[in-house]
């Protein structure tokens, strides 16, 4: 996972530097593309082995004063 991790970086940061060297509405548009590259690299990386949280039910006030007395 961190060699995919350093290489992604690398990856935006010659994307970065690739579209300064061209000019300013370049850099723009490549750091929209990195921000979409990241967060979609952020989205494939859930692989869905955590449970997803549920709630039950809601414990009532009194519940939550006795689990703190007894801890």
């Amino acid at each position: 996972m961190r060699l995919s991790v350093v290489l992604l970086l690398l990856s935006l940061a010659g994307v970065l530097g690739g579209a300064a060297l061209i000019g300013l509405p370049a850099l723009g548009g490549a750091v929209i593309f990195d921000s979409l590259a990241t967060g979609v690299y952020a989205l494939l990386r859930d692989d869905g082995r955590r449970d997803a949280p549920s709630v039950h039910e809601l414990p009532t006030l009194s519940q939550v004063l006795e689990r703190a007395r007894a801890s």
